[in-house]
């Protein structure tokens, strides 16, 4: 049995921690000090809700809001010491004065943040084999990869990514992609102490403008693939890129595993000189498949490297999955691991939550429940299942709310161009009308789309599958696109409990 922590256990700090401030703080550029450094420090926190007695606040000053507004909760609770970006003129316009309280004033609260996390914990990152990935589509993939190789050549494995962090009999619900700093060494040194030998991390691009991983000490980092996404944050395409490259331009990172199908993988080559493996199908890679075979029983292909070649078979649908396959093997053989443990690990993951999910059924069609959120995602998931669909392709979708606009559009003209039927639905429309959603989903359509033949409006999801169950007949596939291994829905900014392979079931069963 799994422990299944709540949400809010992410940040809290172990009983019984300390640390002299100036020890933490040693070496670290400061602008502004008011007060001693000779302080033990019992606990960290960057949540004002969370400071303990003789702990240390570090106000981040965040996208929607500055946290020095909530100092003086963290002097309330009797707050040892606080880190703002906060001049000490203005914290005196705010009423805060120094009150025997240390008050150090530096230029970045986050990349300060990640400092003394990893200091506070005794640098986690460097006591066990630390994997990052980073890429648009493939991460989470990735670590389930893996896990599974490592696994299976005796490792004993953590993985902190977007369905959740775990490792042993531990598991945490994942809030974000990336833990903040704090969290993230936190959970790193629970797994050193633990005896855990090697972390997956997805590195999202987030976490990388935001310094989360900033200091952590990378034995080696993946690149998957970059295609539009979150350009809501990032503001466009040259900035999301810049911000994936930190990983590799900016942190501690050894050795690397690169994707040379991809063009940025060439960029990365360019700019960097550590030891390489290279990755591909299309492209002359260290590590590449050669004759593929595709089917509703997975992939079959040969896999060529510097450490000899062997026929692999997964149960993993589509093409995509043979990147992520030959990413996995580069990682496992550039780490020492034989090439024929390599190659039975990965052969043994059978399914990714909310991947290419395939739900069983005996109504005689395919059912698929798959994460793509973007319109490079969702063209690959299409192409994998066309693969083996002998009937019609159905797929439901729909765009998150409060997220990258830019990307709505060119969805709505794959999943036309790339099925017999598309249902626009609902993703997690958050603050968003649902039917502007879907109007610039709409706006992206082939000119020669027609609705009721070519595509249907549904904007409630659990009717749009519905209705996609309804119209499948034997021998097509239906993919539900979006949520993956999602089990909620956010409208407003309310959080419903929902999950589309438990709604394909239950309807299934009716």
């Amino acid at each position: 049995m799994k422990k299944v922590f709540p949400e809010n256990f992410i940040g809290e700090l172990k009983e019984g921690m300390a640390s002299r401030l100036s020890d933490m703080m040693s070496g670290y550029p400061v602008v502004n000090l008011l007060g001693t450094l000779d302080r033990e420090i019992t606990s960290i926190a960057y949540d004002s809700r969370k400071v303990e007695a003789g702990g240390l606040f570090v106000a981040i000053a965040g996208t929607k809001e500055d946290g020095a507004r909530y100092i003086p909760e963290a002097i309330r609770r009797k707050a040892a010491a606080f880190i703002t970006q906060s001049s000490p003129q203005q914290l005196l316009e705010m009423g805060i004065g120094i009150n025997g309280i240390t008050q150090i004033h530096v230029e970045d609260t986050r990349h300060a943040l990640a400092w003394l996390s990893g200091r506070f914990y005794n640098q986690p990152s460097r006591s066990l084999n630390l994997i990052g990935i980073t890429g648009t589509n493939g991460k989470t993939t990735l670590t389930y990869l893996l896990e599974s190789l490592f696994s299976a050549a005796g490792r004993d494995c953590g993985v902190i990514g977007s369905i959740n962090y775990r490792y042993r009999d531990t598991l945490y619900p994942a809030n974000v992609t990336t833990p903040e700093s704090l969290d993230l060494n936190r959970m790193l040194a629970e797994m050193v102490t633990n005896g855990v030998q090697d972390c997956f991390l997805e590195v999202s691009s987030h976490s990388l403008a935001q310094k989360r991983v900033n200091g952590l000490h990378f034995d080696l980092a993946v690149f998957t693939n970059l295609t539009r996404d979150h350009l809501d944050y990032h503001s466009d395409l040259h900035t999301y890129r810049q911000t994936k490259m930190r990983l590799f331009r900016d942190e501690r990172v050894e050795k690397q595993v690169i994707n040379l199908d991809d063009p940025m993988g060439a960029k990365i080559l360019a700019e960097t000189s550590r030891p390489t493996l290279t990755t591909g199908i299309e492209s002359k890679a260290d590590i590449r498949a050669e004759s593929i075979e595709l089917s509703d029983h997975g992939v079959r292909f040969n896999l060529k490297s510097p450490y000899g070649s062997r026929n692999i078979h997964s149960p993993l649908l589509g093409k995509h999955n043979i990147l992520n396959l030959l990413s996995s093997a580069a990682v496992g053989l550039f780490q020492g691991v034989s090439l024929d443990a390599v190659c039975s690990g990965i052969e043994l993951l059978s399914v990714v939550p909310g991947r290419l999910e395939k739900i069983q059924n005996n109504r005689g069609f395919t059912v698929v429940v798959d994460f793509a959120h973007t319109d490079d995602a969702l063209y690959n998931a299409l192409r994998a299942v066309q693969e083996f669909t002998t009937g019609r392709v159905v797929v439901v979708f729909g765009c998150g709310g409060d997220r990258d606009r830019t990307k709505r559009g060119p969805m709505g003209k794959v999943a036309v161009d790339n099925s017999e039927l598309a249902i626009i639905t609902s993703d997690n429309p958050r603050t968003e009308n649902p039917r502007q959603i879907i109007e610039d989903i709409s706006l992206g359509l082939p000119e020669k789309a027609v609705e009721e033949k070519d595509y249907l409006i549904i904007p409630d999801r659990r009717q749009a599958i519905e209705k996609a169950l309804q119209l499948a007949e034997s021998g097509d596939t239906v993919i539900l696109a979006g949520k993956g291994a999602e089990d909620y829905q956010i409208i407003g900014t309310e959080k419903f409990h929902f999950d589309d392979r438990e709604i394909v079931r239950a309807l299934l069963d009716d």
